[in-house]
């Protein structure tokens, strides 16, 4: 390290690998970015294989674990993000306060996590196709998707920005409109029959599966959350960068409130027998109600969902490979950027990665996708841990630089408890998703990959030399 960087405070020295994308963002956007990423197919889709596993009342378990789990990722990361508003937020941290080798190791586990989720969606928006036009190839609609998400994402920021509001505001509104609708179906005002509560206490009780069916699907309820971090992610290109804090608050607020509501209410009328991941329980709802318009009304929504989705993980994509190579933990040629901010290249390496959407079409896309989606959970589960022990890092380097606690931006409460508690629950939460034969597969294949990405980074750093700078590895 140069005697330059010795005379730089951590965040400093953070923020001066950073720059070069435009910041054309406004705060809105950022927000509507979080939770158009995050409410997705995770909810709309895989929510059923939830559902069916742990049975109505496991379910509501299971999402609210996952809400308290996020929550306590999102805000450790929050209060980085505050003070150093980056792009590629994950791997920039971490390579400061966990030193290159792992920085590295984390920057590209994320950008596997974030690259396997654009064809989980794009798969996912083929099945809801399928489902609405039965005679129609998916192939077809995956090929389509693809160059879709593609184009889209070479708009600048700001564009990109009001692209991703309006999708995530039509999202909302149909969580909205379906919870309204759902409480009048419980009520007997829409529908046959009054529903009630009945499917909390009929066939197989609330928890038809016990403790063991819960555990089971942390990494699915989990994966509905996945993308929540995007708003950290988009600080880089904020407008206002004091508003990350707000940003956050709301993206959380709102996030957890509607998936909790919207799954307490899918699990009181869709029979937990017949969930499934071959079409969104959402739509199981109206049919069974015999509303047939309002089901293929609602798959349309939900189709824009997923591709929304995938949007945004195209675009966080994108950014982390972009940052990766800023920090000389990728090939320089992925740091260039369009005359439009966008970083072009980094762009159409992580868009080839939807080629695994075609290949899934040949095999079988309810399985791949579920496969995809575990596989994308365990990545997480280490991301996320990753980020409470970089946190708890950076608070004690913040006040060792001469910062003072109160002039955080935004600042976590009780550490450092919290950050420990982050790191307890996601080893809890790996332990019982190996008790699932799925879910553990999942596991037992990204565990050596991410392993071997490690012991390649050593190698690679070592090689390098002074070309990858490691930072506070002392703290």
């Amino acid at each position: 390290m140069n005697d330059n960087n010795k005379k730089m405070t951590s965040i400093e020295r953070v923020m001066s690998k950073s720059a070069g994308l435009k910041r054309g963002l406004s705060t809105k956007a950022a927000v509507m970015t979080g939770v158009g990423s995050t409410i997705g197919t995770g909810l709309f889709l895989s929510s059923g294989d939830v559902i069916n596993t742990a049975g109505p009342g496991g379910a509501i378990v299971a999402y609210i674990i996952g809400g308290i789990v996020a929550f306590l990722m999102v805000t450790r990361l929050g209060e980085m993000s505050s003070m150093m508003p980056v792009s590629g937020s994950f791997q920039a941290f971490t390579t400061e306060y966990c030193g290159p080798a792992l920085g590295f190791t984390v920057g590209w586990v994320n950008w596997i996590a974030a690259a396997a989720t654009i064809p989980a969606q794009i798969v996912a928006a083929a099945i809801i196709m399928k489902d609405i036009i039965p005679q129609s190839q998916t192939w077809i609609w995956i090929v389509l998707f693809t160059l879709l998400l593609f184009g889209l994402n070479f708009l600048d920021a700001g564009t990109f920005g009001t692209f991703s509001f309006w999708f995530s505001t039509l999202k909302i509104v149909l969580v909205v409109v379906f919870i309204i609708v759902g409480v009048a179906m419980m009520g007997g005002a829409i529908g046959n029959e009054t529903i009630g509560f009945s499917r909390y206490t009929g066939e197989g009780g609330a928890f038809p599966a016990g403790i063991v069916g819960i555990g089971s699907v942390f990494l699915t309820a989990f994966y509905a959350y996945a993308g929540c971090d995007l708003v950290a992610a988009t600080a880089g290109e904020l407008k206002n960068q004091n508003d990350i804090k707000k940003a956050i608050n709301i993206e959380l607020l709102v996030l957890i409130g509607a998936t909790i509501a919207t799954i307490a209410i899918v699990a009181s009328i869709l029979p937990w027998q017949e969930a499934n991941v071959l079409g969104s329980p959402f739509v199981y709802v109206f049919r069974n109600a015999g509303m047939h318009n309002a089901a293929l009304v609602v798959n349309i929504i939900v189709l824009t969902s997923a591709l929304s989705s995938g949007n945004y993980f195209v675009y966080g994509c994108s950014r982390y490979l972009w940052s990766m190579a800023k920090f000389g933990q990728a090939p320089k040629y992925f740091a260039k950027t369009l005359k439009n901010g966008v970083p072009g290249a980094a762009l159409t390496i992580s868009m080839l990665f939807a080629v695994v959407a075609l290949i899934a079409e040949f095999i079988a896309e309810d399985t791949v996708y579920l496969f995809l989606v575990y596989f994308i959970g365990g990545g997480n589960i280490f991301l996320y841990t990753m980020v409470c022990v970089c946190q708890y890092k950076f608070r004690k380097k913040y006040i060792a630089d001469g910062g003072k606690v109160e002039d955080l931006k935004y600042r976590v409460l009780s550490y450092p408890a919290v950050p420990i508690l982050g790191i307890i629950a996601f080893a809890i939460m790996l332990m019982f998703t190996l008790y699932d034969p799925s879910e553990r597969i999942a596991i037992f294949v990204g565990a050596p990959c991410y392993l071997g990405i490690y012991i390649f980074s050593r190698i690679y750093i070592k090689k390098k030399g002074g070309e990858v700078e490691a930072a506070n590895i002392d703290i």
